[in-house]
């Protein structure tokens, strides 16, 4: 049997590329992020002394998930009250309703059903006074991603002549339609997205893809910061969700540069 010969430097290499490999999945899977903040709300679980719903009876376990859910309804219509008072739209996503309502001067002037809501593991297990601050109040954006622009940029060429430019004012061309999918980051490292429902994509599939990697390359960009940078980032808390494309797109097209948004679960 012919021996194999290999070299030192073979077998260092080698080790090297599969311990990359392993720091790439954790980054791309937020697994360091993950193990991280499960490590800062056992802590803070700890701290307080929390006690869970477990070792009481069914009956208490009710009557005290009805009380939470009624006093966060009461925090939600108070700091929907206080978004009253500003002139700019805002976004009220309804969990227990399944609403996405645009909201202006505490009058509703636009309503879409959400036909489908995600949230990830971290935002799932959270413990229910976490939770509670995380939707504590309206929330502002403070970066956003999209597929579509956020004010459509029309061009028109100018008319040589008096008829033509009759003709251009009778017949606007029909803007293309796109597929609609957005992202809105907070400082409090919730995300919210909102995606079209529908499966099947009216744009370009490169349009689309472009806007996967964007999104893919965001998601990398704060686990790595969250790594090797100084604590302020952490485990993202995602939600997502679900409404037909036209709904979505009139919703992000209304709503100012970094609006308020307010969560009811």
């Amino acid at each position: 049997m012919k021996k194999l010969n290999i070299s030192k430097k073979t077998i260092i290499t080698f080790l090297a590329s599969q311990i990359a490999i392993v720091v790439i999945i954790f980054i791309l899977f937020d697994l360091i992020p993950v193990t991280r903040e499960y490590s800062t709300i056992s802590d803070k679980v700890s701290e307080r002394g929390v006690n869970t719903t477990a070792q009481l009876s069914k009956e208490s376990s009710n009557l005290i998930d009805m009380v939470r859910i009624n006093e966060h309804h009461e925090s939600y219509l108070r700091n929907a009250l206080k978004l009253s008072k500003i002139d700019s739209i805002s976004l009220l996503i309804d969990l227990r309703d399944s609403l996405a309502i645009l909201s202006l001067k505490g009058v509703s002037i636009f309503e879409s059903k959400i036909s489908k809501i995600q949230i990830n593991q971290g935002l799932k297990k959270l413990p229910d006074f976490l939770r509670d601050s995380l939707y504590s109040g309206p929330l502002q954006v403070t970066e956003d991603l999209s597929s579509i622009e956020k004010f459509p940029i029309v061009v028109k060429k100018p008319a040589k002549d008096t008829s033509e430019a009759n003709k251009t004012e009778a017949a606007p061309t029909i803007p293309k339609q796109n597929d609609v999918f957005v992202l809105m980051a907070f400082d409090n490292n919730m995300i919210l997205e909102i995606d079209q429902q529908e499966n099947k994509l009216a744009g370009s599939r490169f349009a689309y893809m472009n806007y996967k990697r964007q999104h893919m390359n965001w998601f990398m960009s704060r686990n790595i910061r969250s790594l090797f940078g100084s604590g302020q980032w952490g485990y993202i808390y995602q939600l997502k969700i679900e409404i037909p494309r036209e709904d979505a797109g009139s919703i992000y097209r209304a709503l100012p540069i970094k609006p308020f948004v307010l969560v009811r679960y």
